[in-house]
């Protein structure tokens, strides 16, 4: 089984000059570790914090087929911006090469 997650990152975001002249410094910011959730409905499916989710009624999202996965990490990259890697139970999944092509990863910033 399947599932998509994306590790904690710290990213720093440059200083910024405002139009009145304010100047906001350079500074850290740190992301906490995500996975994709489905409700118990199964209507709609949310990025929570891994390894639970803050809600009630969650599930992580595990599907047992690798082109089910991709194309559902690609949906929600459009939708949110986010690339999640795959994993399984044993860790990072490594994607084989045809798959890539096929879900256009190329154009994805993989960072």
């Amino acid at each position: 089984m399947y599932y998509l997650r994306r590790e904690s990152y710290e990213k720093t975001i440059p200083e910024m000059h405002g139009v009145d002249g304010k100047v906001i410094p350079e500074r850290k910011y740190m992301s906490e570790d995500r996975a994709v959730y489905k409700s118990n409905s199964g209507l709609r499916i949310y990025r929570q914090s891994y390894p639970k989710s803050a809600w009630k009624g969650m599930f992580l999202y595990k599907l047992k087929r690798l082109n089910n996965i991709l194309a559902t990490r690609k949906a929600m990259y459009d939708y949110s911006g986010e690339w999640f890697d795959v994993y399984d139970e044993n860790g990072k999944v490594d994607i084989p090469q045809y798959l890539l092509d096929k879900y256009d990863s190329q154009k994805y910033n993989t960072q």
